[in-house]
Formats: structure tokens, C-alpha cells, sequence
């Protein structure tokens, strides 16, 4: 069980799994830190990349193909439905509630403008360039999560993964934080999310 702090504090985690080593070995550098209130849940991703893409800056558009960080998350163990967050470097968010890949409903438009996501490199959108080491804080409200009726993120237990990702780059590559055990990437395969709690 990954325990989620109720502070600032939280610990360094790191995105190092290469599930598909053979056909997409680049590993770029990644991490982030997570943590929680009773109302709003705080994510901080760290990307060093050797290149760097962002061109979609519409909300609910498809970012999978930029510079991509990904948080997906089941809130209630009794319930398969998951949401996945996706943002790009830019803060670009892309949102779906559902159970696997082929039955998204998609976040409204006033559920996306909750979200939050400030880049260092701005929000202006870029074709793939060279490009720094980059940040992303994110903060997501429990009213995100517009299906689940979450009234205090203190104490849940759910399941969750993080991911990077950057299927339209010139050098594609799929890192993850818990393992994914399929033939091809995948990330929406609910049964490889790691437990995780949120602590008070």
C-alpha cells in the first residue's frame, strides 16, 4: 500500500519502469511528489527529456501524443471505474471517467476548468524542440472526480498508476511507476494500479 501524506512533504517517487524495454528503450528522466487535503489532491512532476513537444492546448483534446504525465486512479476499491488525468507540458488536461479503453465518458467542460496545472515552461503551445528540464504542479479538487461523490480524500483507499509518455515524439517512450505486464504499452489495464492510501 502506497500511503498518500496529508502534507507537503511527501516523498520523491520515481517513474523507472520500462515495461517495453525492446521496442521503446529511451527513459527519460521523470518523477513526482503527491499529496493531500481533505478537499484537493497536489501532484508535482519533474521531467528531464532529451526533446520536448506540446502542441494541443484545447482541455479535453488528446495529449497522449506531447510530452505527456499521466495520473490514473481508481478512488473506490468496491467500484472498477477509474478516472485518467492527462496532462502535457503546457498543462494541457485531457479527462475521462470509465473502465477500461473503449468506454471514456468525458469530463465536462466545467469539470476540466476545476483542475488546476501551472508548467514552468508556460502555456503557450510548441513544436517538438530541445527543451530544458520542465515542471508541472497540478492541483485536482475531490469535485473533479464528478462521477464518485467524494466527500473527503482523507482516509480513502483506492488504487492508482503514474505514467509518462510521448507517442508523437521523434523518440516514443513509455515509462511507468507500478508495473504493466502486457505484450504492448497499455496503460489502461486497472487490474496493474498499486493500492494507495490516503493517510490523515
Amino acid at each position: 500500500m502506497f500511503s498518500i501524506p496529508s502534507n507537503s512533504n511527501s516523498e520523491f517517487q520515481r517513474l523507472s519502469i520500462l515495461n517495453w524495454p525492446l521496442d521503446f528503450p529511451y527513459k527519460p528522466n521523470v518523477g513526482f511528489r503527491i499529496s493531500h487535503d481533505a478537499d484537493n489532491i497536489y501532484l508535482w512532476y519533474s521531467v528531464e527529456e532529451q526533446s520536448t513537444r506540446a502542441l494541443e492546448a484545447t482541455a479535453g483534446e488528446f495529449v497522449y501524443k506531447d510530452s505527456c504525465v499521466e495520473f490514473f486512479f481508481q478512488p473506490r476499491l468496491d467500484d472498477p471505474h477509474y478516472y485518467n488525468f492527462e496532462w502535457n507540458a503546457i498543462g494541457t488536461l485531457y479527462l475521462a471517467y470509465r473502465t477500461g479503453r473503449e468506454d471514456a465518458e468525458l469530463a465536462p467542460k466545467e469539470v476540466l476548468a476545476m483542475v488546476k496545472a501551472e508548467s514552468s515552461i508556460g502555456s503557450k503551445p510548441f513544436e517538438e524542440r530541445a527543451e530544458g528540464p520542465w515542471t508541472l504542479k497540478i492541483t485536482i479538487p475531490r469535485q473533479a472526480l464528478w462521477r464518485s461523490d467524494i466527500q473527503s480524500f482523507d482516509g480513502l483507499k483506492g488504487r492508482a498508476n503514474f505514467y509518462k509518455c510521448g507517442d508523437g515524439l521523434k523518440v516514443p517512450h513509455y515509462i511507468t511507476w507500478a508495473p504493466i505486464d502486457t505484450p504492448r504499452p497499455d496503460y489502461h489495464r486497472p487490474e496493474f494500479f498499486a493500492p494507495v492510501e490516503f493517510t490523515v
